[in-house]
């Protein structure tokens, strides 16, 4: 029983985790199983109900009554055409609450047990037996009450009859729909004193083959006959044996709750991309700064240092003869300004025509993460994703929570929605606008306010990439560079000067005086500072080439950490809460996680719903399953 009460938890919250991006239908299907399951474990399991079902002229009314040994149902001519079951109890303690669970009507209600059967009775006590209007009654009612109590009950004895056990309406309009409760199906053949020995075991096998085909191999055949007395006696032990060990309550719980489990696991995929990790992030930084035109940016600030550098560290007589050049032309620095302000305006990055790439970018992010997710789940991604990229949106709100914090309800609240709504009122001053936190839910589908911006996402790349700081700082070595190539550039002055007087005085036949009268001194004063500032100026290009190496990867990596942090916040964190979800919502239908502390169970340990369930009085006798099997 502790085993079923964890899977029931587990269920219960794996379909909260997911409700709102799984199948309405589903949801709504697996909620009613799950309330029933509950409903069947707080009644107890002292009781174990079985049911006859079957067709007109079948038998059952008599076997109910051979079962019971008294003539309790009216049978043949005198049955009466009721909607209503009619019911058998062994031992009345406590089984009041459970007929009128049931429904089964005061007026309809036999209690077996008296003082005068003595012990005869004592081996079926807590059996409740049910006698079902007949499936295949012309009176709707009739089908429809036959079609909820089959839903309820813990074993179902499905009563045949030589002529009628291939009927398509009892394999195609029941047992094809049951093979999930196999586990707790007797098929009886009734009337078996109407056929020879022979034909009976032909009987058996064509029903056999017809049960293997409806995909019910475990569900077992046993012939009777009601009026002559064959086979009453070991079905009777047949039910003795499921009561007293109570394995058809267990039974039906499970594979009620294996049913919900497979509701649940069709709207779910059976794994998540990268293993819950968002895959494809880095790509998506690449392709969002490309879009926002962060390479052509680069090319443009890597080609302004350059010039910036060439005109700082430049050969000083070359500077001097273009200073003197430019200052005979007119408009001096216009050029310079109109560079300037050019390179200043690409800062904004995200054109109207880069924008479509922007879009084409996350499209491609969600195209990798939800690929394999079902319909309503990649929905939820895409929609939270258009969200976060709202610059009006803070991108938190965007953002589902953990399925743990969601389902800490109060008590008598259920399912995700009361766990949002407690927790937008436990955060009044936060305009939560995501599913997580208690939006209006329409057709199943949480309901957004406005449509967000599809270009948002542009937008907020446009304003955090301006803000960048691209200013540039003149490198201290370019300073020495610049004051070397003057003072070389005044000592080749010199020189210069000074071959021009030794020449003129030589032309008047004079001399200098002492060391200036050296030719070979001016020469070398004069060759060798020009000489030195081509070789500075050679040595500086090189520098100044690694430099604009440097300055580009540092001004990428600035960029780039932007571009990576908006992505991260506006887009992956997004599909990371989706993914997350999911996974929660997976794993604790799986067992694999607690859905209390919403994390995954230690190795060696077992989480609700898994792993080897405590043994149960049923799960120590075999033997009712043998015989149900048989």
């Amino acid at each position: 029983m502790t085993d079923v009460m964890g899977r029931v938890a587990a269920l219960s919250a794996a379909l909260d985790y997911g409700s709102p991006w799984l199948p309405p239908e589903s949801v709504k299907k697996t909620r009613d199983r799950m309330e029933h399951v509950r409903h069947r474990l707080d009644l107890g399991t002292e009781h174990t109900v079985v049911a006859l079902v079957g067709a007109t002229g079948g038998g059952k009314s008599s076997l109910f009554n051979a079962i019971a040994r008294m003539d309790i149902a009216a049978v043949g001519a005198r049955r009466p055409l009721t909607t209503s079951p009619m019911a058998c109890v062994w031992g009345d303690l406590g089984s009041q609450t459970l007929l009128d669970w049931l429904q089964v009507p005061d007026e309809r209600r036999m209690s077996r047990e008296s003082v005068l059967d003595a012990d005869d009775q004592a081996a079926l006590h807590g059996l409740v037996l049910l006698d079902l209007p007949d499936h295949d009654s012309t009176e709707a009612v009739h089908r429809v009450e036959v079609d909820r109590l089959v839903r309820m009950v813990d074993l179902m004895i499905w009563v045949v009859d030589p002529q009628k056990y291939a009927d398509d309406s009892l394999h195609s309009g029941y047992l094809q729909k049951l093979t999930s409760h196999d586990g707790v199906m007797l098929v009886v053949l009734n009337q078996v004193d109407k056929l020879s020995a022979e034909e009976v075991d032909t009987c058996v096998t064509d029903l056999r083959r017809l049960l293997d085909g409806d995909g019910l191999a475990r569900v077992g055949i046993v012939p009777v006959s009601a009026t002559r007395g064959d086979g009453i006696d070991e079905l009777r032990t047949l039910l003795a044996d499921v009561v007293q060990d109570r394995f058809a309550v267990i039974e039906r719980i499970e594979s009620d709750l294996d049913i919900a489990a497979e509701e649940i696991a069709g709207g779910l995929a059976a794994s998540e991309p990268g293993g819950g990790k968002p895959v494809s992030q880095d790509k998506l930084t690449v392709d969002l700064a490309a879009a926002a035109g962060v390479p052509a940016l680069l090319d443009v600030l890597g080609a302004d240092y350059r010039r910036r550098g060439k005109e700082k560290l430049a050969w000083a007589p070359a500077v001097w003869a273009s200073r003197i050049a430019a200052s005979r032309r007119s408009g001096t620095g216009a050029a310079e300004t109109q560079l300037r302000a050019e390179t200043a305006s690409l800062k904004a990055l995200a054109s109207p025509a880069q924008r479509p790439a922007v879009r084409i970018a996350v499209d491609a992010m969600l195209a990798d993460n939800s690929g394999s997710l079902p319909e309503r789940w990649a929905t939820e991604m895409r929609t939270l994703v258009a969200l976060a990229g709202d610059p009006a949106l803070p991108p938190e709100d965007a953002v589902l929570p953990s399925g743990a914090a969601t389902t800490a309800t109060p008590a008598g609240s259920t399912g995700a929605i009361a766990g949002r709504e407690l927790r937008a009122a436990a955060s009044p001053g936060r305009g939560r606008h995501t599913p997580a936190f208690g939006l209006p839910v329409v057709n199943g589908r949480p309901s957004y306010a406005a449509k967000p911006d599809p270009d948002g996402l542009a937008r907020v790349l446009d304003s955090r990439l301006t803000a960048v700081d691209l200013r540039f700082t003149v490198p201290f070595w370019w300073h020495v560079v610049q004051i070397g190539q003057h003072l070389l550039g005044g000592v080749a002055v010199v020189g210069l000067l000074w071959l021009a007087l030794y020449g003129l005085l030589q032309l008047f036949g004079q001399d200098l005086p002492g060391t200036l009268g050296s030719l070979p001194l001016a020469v070398t004063v004069g060759a060798g500072a020009l000489i030195a500032g081509v070789l500075l100026r050679l040595f500086s290009r090189w520098w100044l080439t690694n430099g604009a190496g440097r300055r580009r990867d540092e001004l990428r990596g600035r960029l780039h950490d932007t571009v990576a942090e908006v992505a991260a916040v506006r887009v992956v964190a997004p599909v990371r809460s989706v993914l997350a979800r999911h996974r929660e919502t997976r794993q604790v239908l799986l067992g694999e996680q607690s859905p209390s502390a919403g994390e995954p169970v230690a190795q060696g340990e077992q989480a609700p719903g898994a792993g080897p369930r405590e043994t149960t009085p049923a799960e120590n006798s075999t033997e009712p399953v043998a015989a149900l099997s048989n």
